[in-house]
């Protein structure tokens, strides 16, 4: 616990963290939520609050502050949430290493408890500049917005922050992974992302295909719902949640244990 504070400690007094919270607020500003249905023009959540008066604000329920703050998430952050996570730790990490400072921590504890406690400092830290980002433009978004005034729309602050905690978590673990293979940081944020990219595309081919057949393939649907990476961050509408979370579990435990046996491994500890 002393090594995991003192890695976080690392992380919250480094630029790196605060940049990738600013970069999570202006991400979901940025996310369309609105689409016009004569001109069919688009409109982000900034642009709304530019283009209309408060009063037509309140006459649409998609300018709801509850509807914002639920489909904002649906946006940007779903494609960058990669490299947000990853420069939390990663920059820090790569310098350490060519700085040879890992050998000093090391030193001071063990190689075993010094990997794990890394490790996990970074994953918290990589959810917790998504659910900080996520908490200010909820906030901002409250006041900004009408209140919502559908009864019928359910939304729960606290289990969407808890998604954004999850999503931003688990997509922490691939730059961890990768950091413990080399040692150029722009290749350990661009890799996750172009992963996650891929595998998302992947997902969407799949649910096509399963819509593309006479009678839609319910298995296969069912599994791209447990896969897709955005049923981790919608915990608050996923009716497949625990099967989502234990294959993310699964595989984030998979990428952990990697890092963990090629980081104790290594014959020289500053590496």
């Amino acid at each position: 616990m002393r090594i995991f504070l003192v890695e976080l400690r690392k992380i919250f007094t480094s630029a790196g963290f605060y940049i990738c919270v600013i970069f999570t607020v202006i991400l979901l500003f940025c996310a369309e939520i609105y689409t016009e249905p004569q001109t069919m023009d688009r409109y982000s959540v900034i642009n709304a609050l530019l283009h209309f008066p408060r009063e037509e604000l309140s006459a649409h329920l998609e300018f709801g502050n509850s509807y914002v703050m639920s489909f904002a998430r649906n946006g940007w952050i779903t494609l960058f949430v990669p490299i947000i996570t990853a420069f939390c730790f990663v920059p820090q990490i790569c310098a350490e290493r060519v700085s040879k400072a890992t050998r000093y921590g090391i030193f001071r504890s063990s190689k075993f408890r010094y990997i794990f406690s890394r490790c996990f400092a970074g994953i918290f830290s990589g959810g917790l500049a998504m659910t900080l980002g996520y908490a200010i433009f909820c906030g901002a978004v409250y006041f900004l917005f009408p209140s919502s005034s559908d009864a019928f729309f359910a939304f729960s602050f606290w289990k969407a922050t808890l998604g954004m905690w999850l999503y931003g978590a688990f997509w922490s673990v691939p730059a961890m992974f990768f950091s413990s293979v080399m040692g150029n940081k722009y290749l350990i944020i661009c890799i996750p992302f172009f992963l996650k990219y891929s595998f998302t595309q992947t997902v969407y081919m799949l649910q096509n295909k399963a819509f593309s057949a006479e009678n839609a393939n319910n298995t296969l649907l069912k599994i791209t719902g447990i896969i897709r990476p955005e049923s981790l961050m919608y915990i608050d509408q996923n009716a497949v949640l625990w099967q989502t979370i234990l294959f993310y579990s699964i595989t984030a435990a998979v990428f952990i244990a990697g890092f963990a046996i090629i980081q104790c491994n290594r014959r020289d500890c500053g590496e």
